[in-house]
């Protein structure tokens, strides 16, 4: 006989309420922790292998992340083996690079670029998801993964010299700096009258670089946010529960009366979306979208993050 779970929550009531606050409010302050322990480069030690851990690297991480969790979307609920998440990747780094550095006229900045970013990488994934429709497994790994491989060529063609910079890669001036009303010092100095473990905080105030880093990173932890959100919400619906038929079984599926063509041609848009706005994330972080960044290699190792991660989850995509 199977033991009666150790917690049990309705959904709305008081009790599933404050289990969610505690929750949110735990993860918060892990990342205002993690954000002020880790603003300088740090090291980490693990089964006597040191590892050098800086809030740069964690942005970065980030970038991956939402890359990763495009390719669940595709790969790992709809079953669809895609090799072309570097493509995209990189379309959304060039493009927020071009528009934040070549027209601040019109107002762009990292966060605005997404207005463009996200439908283009969008069309960009439906219209070559229109091959998954006829070709998968093996042959739909190849051809994607010539997406990825044609890239860096790509942006290097004399035509796009003016809008990419060729094998120089696209340099960006504008920086996103931390509000002045935000009580960064503060905390630090908070953080760092802690005894025993003071010390990991740094000693002093936050140069404006580390204010910066910090604000980033904080930025960035919302955008991912709003991501997951967003692809949780699409897993539990209509559309997401068409996908994982598609993974499980594509004549089944069909036999229900799912459209193959549209969720297919769907999940890859999602994908490459999401793809999008990591390479706005990798970029803002960067500053600068250089060719040899974004190889098939870059690709490859976003489906061996699928792997370990665990497709098919969205945890995954953070592990």
């Amino acid at each position: 006989m199977a033991s009666a779970p150790r917690f049990q929550f309705v959904a709305g009531s008081s009790g599933h309420t404050r289990y969610r606050l505690i929750g949110w409010t735990s993860f918060v302050v892990l990342l205002v922790i993690v954000a002020f322990a880790y603003n300088d480069t740090a090291s980490l030690t693990i089964l006597d292998n040191e590892y050098s851990l800086g809030l740069t690297r964690i942005t970065k991480a980030i970038a991956f992340i939402l890359a990763l969790l495009g390719l669940q979307v595709v790969a790992g609920f709809t079953g669809q083996l895609s090799l072309g998440q570097g493509f995209f990747f990189g379309t959304g780094a060039y493009i927020t690079a071009y528009l934040v550095q070549d027209k601040p006229l019109f107002g762009w900045n990292y966060f605005t670029s997404l207005i463009v970013v996200v439908p283009v990488c969008f069309l960009l994934g439906m219209l070559f998801g229109i091959p998954a429709l006829r070709i998968k497994g093996l042959y739909l790994a190849l051809v994607t993964l010539g997406l990825a491989a044609v890239f860096p060529a790509l942006v290097q063609l004399q035509q796009l010299q003016e809008y990419t910079n060729g094998a120089g890669g696209k340099l960006i001036d504008a920086d996103i700096v931390a509000p002045s009303w935000l009580p960064l010092d503060g905390i630090a100095n908070v953080f760092q009258s802690i005894p025993l473990i003071g010390q990991y905080f740094g000693d002093g105030d936050l140069s404006s670089r580390e204010e910066d880093r910090i604000w980033i990173f904080f930025l960035m932890t919302v955008v991912a946010i709003i991501c997951f959100k967003m692809v949780s919400n699409m897993i539990a619906s209509r559309p997401g529960r068409a996908m994982r038929a598609i993974r499980d079984n594509e004549t089944s599926a069909a036999v229900s009366g799912i459209d193959l063509s549209l969720y297919k041609t769907l999940s890859f848009g999602v994908a490459s979306a999401l793809g999008g706005v990591g390479g706005m994330v990798y970029v803002a972080e960067l500053g600068i979208a250089a060719p040899l960044d974004f190889t098939q290699l870059l690709s490859i190792l976003f489906i061996v993050g699928l792997i370990v991660g665990g497709a098919g989850t969205l945890s995954g995509a953070v592990v």
